[in-house]
Order: structure tokens, then sequence, then C-alpha cells
């Protein structure tokens, strides 16, 4: 059974205009709109309250397996890995951390594919190099800005 999330939507619509609305509205309009937007909005949440209830009630009586969103697994690449991936991305990695919230990684870690495990690998050392590019790029930005302003 699906649920309705067109009354929502509709709502959220409404509410997006009055929004909009009341950023070209004058003195006069806008304790009207606010009035407005406030009714809107407690309507919003009071459809948003009734569609989780009627989620609530339609989950299914299934044991789900216990997720934990922060868990991850460590794994140490051996020299041929960690050699591959510093060439392919100029970036050392000893360990790859990989989120396994629901275990399952660990579970079956003897049967996971240690290309499976190299990618990961590249993923995170290519990331790490985007962020530090980033961090180099805003460091750059704000001296120039800075250099603007003692001129």
């Amino acid at each position: 059974m699906a649920l309705d999330t067109k009354p929502i939507e509709t709502e959220r619509k409404a509410l997006q205009v009055l929004c909009e609305a009341m950023q070209e509205a004058g003195e006069d309009e806008r304790e009207l709109l606010m009035a407005e937007i406030e009714k809107s909005a407690a309507k919003l949440e009071m459809l948003c309250a009734e569609l989780q209830a009627e989620a609530d009630a339609t989950k299914p009586a299934v044991d789900l397996p216990e997720v934990h969103l922060d868990a991850v697994v460590e794994v140490v690449l051996t020299p041929d890995q960690r050699r591959r991936v510093l060439e392919k991305t100029g970036i050392d990695v000893p360990s790859v951390r990989i989120q396994d919230p629901t275990a399952d990684l660990t579970k079956f870690m003897p049967q996971i594919s240690l290309d499976f495990i190299e990618k990961c690998a590249i993923e995170q050392a290519e990331a790490f190099k985007a962020m530090v590019a980033d961090a180099e790029a805003g460091a750059e930005e704000a001296a120039k800005a800075e250099g603007k302003g003692d001129g």
C-alpha cells in the first residue's frame, strides 16, 4: 500500500508561494502573509504527522537487520595494493575504512574481492586529494581577498 503524499506536496507548494509573496510584500501585507504562512506551516506539520502515523501503522512485522550508521570496517592493504593505489593516486594508503552499517562486510570478509578493497582505497585517496585541493583553493582565495583588503 503506497502512502499518499499529494496533500503534503500541495501544502508545501502553497507555503512556498506564500513565502515568495512575502519577499515582495509591502509592510501592510507582511502581517497578513505571516499569519497565512503560520497556518500553512501548521497544516503541513499536521499532514506530515498523519503520514508518519500511517507509515508507522503499516510497518512490516519483519525483523530488519540492526543498522549502525557509524559502523565501519578497516582493512589493511597488501603491499601490492598499497603500491598500486600510490601509483594511481599519488597518495599512500596503508588501510581503508569502509562503511559497514549492517555488518555484512564484516561477516563476509573472507569472500570480499581484493579488487573491491583496492577500489575503495582508490576512491578514498581521490576524495582526500579533492578535499586537499579544495582547502588549498580556499586558502588561496582567502589570501587574495586579504591582500586586496590591505591595499
